[in-house]
């Protein structure tokens, strides 16, 4: 049975490059990452630091933990962050921030991941009394997941960054998705990235990489960082073998090639549409198309329904289906997988 896979950009697999790469390498390209001693790894975060526009950068095994290691380095426990309502470190990341870092977690709402600056300055915290924990670090997600996939836009993270250095905070991105955001709007990815103090970024997700994200910023960051990375367990040793794939992955081609992805959403969601049926489907910034289902209906049967006719999908709330675009999707599998979706959600919502 054909099976078309649109659950998440992280089920991507490595391109023929990456693996010519990864077969390429020699022991002297390998060591002990720990110590500093992983010739491939310390390649992979220079040009990672480079591509992002920071001062230095540390790889990290995944985005959760990139996100934990960039909230420990710059915060005290018993210290308040605010993040954005439906964002993945609040929503979908254990709460580790709260178990692990002792950290308050304070939530702001938001128009598609953006504050409203008014709103926010309401939820700061005043240092010098001494019943409240004090808040030191704002995040913002870009692309924003649960928003489907929308940009927040470099003109946003400019007025982040004069917030946050009024109220004396720290800003992180949570940039899994980055530079899908770039891709989008055609700007370099440190028109965003410029504005704040921390950076992770995903290797494993729209870039194809098996495995593996980059946490950057300053010099004196990134060493505090690799000491938290250490506590939680990243330390990783003979790691260029895994690393490897990323120096593929932040080629400016390799890059580039996400508008493919972006295309192909816009495509997905147009199929979608042309049933004229009782839902909402999101028009996708990138490559993340969500449907809303505008009549009350069990959706976790829709979703093991398309699994049964071959299409992989998450639903994400009570109404909501997400489908991503990734490397290895083509054209095609959109037209085959949009004709499955219209007619199945046809024959659940009884059109």
């Amino acid at each position: 049975m054909r099976i078309v896979d649109l659950r998440s950009d992280t089920v991507t697999m490595p391109s023929p490059e990456m693996w010519a790469m990864l077969r390429s390498l020699e022991n002297s390209n390998i060591g002990d990452d720990v110590e500093g001693e992983d010739p491939t790894v310390n390649e992979l975060e220079e040009k990672a630091a480079k591509v992002i526009g920071k001062e230095a950068a540390v790889y990290v095994t995944s985005g959760t933990q990139g996100n934990l290691v960039s909230l420990l380095s710059q915060t005290n426990p018993g210290d308040e962050i605010l993040l954005e309502e439906l964002c993945h470190i609040y929503k979908n990341e254990v709460g580790s921030a709260a178990r692990i870092g002792g950290l308050m977690i304070r939530t702001y709402p938001s128009n598609k991941g953006v504050p409203s600056l008014d709103q926010l300055q309401t939820l700061i915290r005043n240092k010098e009394d001494i019943h409240e924990p004090p808040t030191t670090l704002l995040s913002l997600e870009n692309t924003h997941n649960y928003h489907g996939g929308v940009i927040i836009k470099p003109e946003v993270f400019k007025d982040m960054r004069v917030f946050s250095e009024k109220n004396n905070l720290k800003l992180h991105l949570d940039g899994a998705r980055i530079f899908n955001a770039a891709v989008g709007l055609k700007v370099p990815v440190t028109e965003f990235t410029k504005h704040v103090d921390s950076v992770m970024f995903c290797l494993s997700k729209g870039l194809s990489c098996p495995v593996g994200s980059i946490v950057a910023g300053t010099k004196e960051f990134i060493t505090t960082a690799r000491r938290y990375r250490k506590m939680l367990g990243g330390g990783m040793r003979q790691a260029g073998i895994i690393a490897s794939f990323g120096l593929i992955a932040l080629e400016e081609k390799w890059i580039n090639r996400l508008e493919e992805d972006h295309k192909n959403a816009e495509l997905f969601a147009e199929k979608i549409e042309s049933y004229d049926l009782p839902v909402k489907v999101n028009k996708p910034e990138t490559n993340i198309v969500i449907v809303e289902l505008l009549e009350k209906i069990n959706i976790s049967k829709i979703v093991t329904q398309l699994r049964k006719e071959g299409i992989l999908s998450f639903n994400i709330s009570k109404e909501k289906i997400r489908f991503v675009t990734h490397y290895g999707i083509n054209e095609d599998d959109i037209k085959f997988s949009a004709h499955i979706i219209g007619n199945t959600l046809s024959k659940f919502l009884n059109r």
